[in-house]
Parts: C-alpha cells; structure tokens; sequence
C-alpha cells in the first residue's frame, strides 16, 4: 500500500472473517503489516463476529498479524482505530487497545 501517512486499514471480511486465500491478497497485506500499518479484520455482516483462525481462509490472516475485530462494527472499528492513532500511542499499545473493549465497543463474550 503506497498511501503517505497511511497508519491503518480496516478490512471488511465475509462471516466469520474469510477472505480469498489468493497469495497475491495475503502477501500484499503482509507487506503493509511489516511496513507498520495496523490491519483490523471486521465482518461486513449485521450479526456475528470474526473467529479469525477458525476456518482456513483467515487462517492466514492470523499468520501474518491482522488483528481480529470479533464483533465490533466497521464505524466503530474505524473510530476506534482514529481514536487512538489521536492518543500518541506506540504502533504495539495502538494494537493492544484495538483488541481491548474500551468503551463497549466489543462484547465481552468474545476472545481475539
């Protein structure tokens, strides 16, 4: 991803966080992660949640550090993400506080 200044990405995914397992689609996320963007998993559908890892096609993601949104929406995950990219936070406490219900943006009854 050749965007300046681009800190992160929310993906929206099918179901439960599948996504085409095409090696240019991984390698490409892949190449965005090692060059520091944080990449947040969230699932298009109005119920549910992302089991990322639970089927092979986001295995995958979990291989190369996509975070899994369980059940946040994809505004929420989009504030979220802007929320604290605002807070002067380092890359690794930025992707620990996307994992974290802050505000009850994430049921507690799912594990990322």
């Amino acid at each position: 991803m050749s965007i300046p200044g681009l800190k992160g990405v929310i993906l929206e995914t099918f179901g439960s966080g599948n996504t085409t397992t095409e090696s240019w689609f991984t390698a490409a996320l892949e190449k965005a992660i090692h060059s520091g963007i944080i990449i947040m998993n969230v699932s298009q559908c109005n119920q549910g949640f992302v089991a990322q890892g639970r089927y092979e096609t986001s295995s995958a993601l979990n291989r190369i550090g996509v975070i899994g949104g369980a059940d946040i929406t994809s505004e929420a995950a989009i504030v979220k993400m802007m929320y604290l990219f605002g807070q002067s936070l380092t890359m690794s406490e930025v992707k620990h506080y996307l994992s974290l219900s802050i505000r009850g943006e994430l049921s507690e009854n799912y594990e990322l």
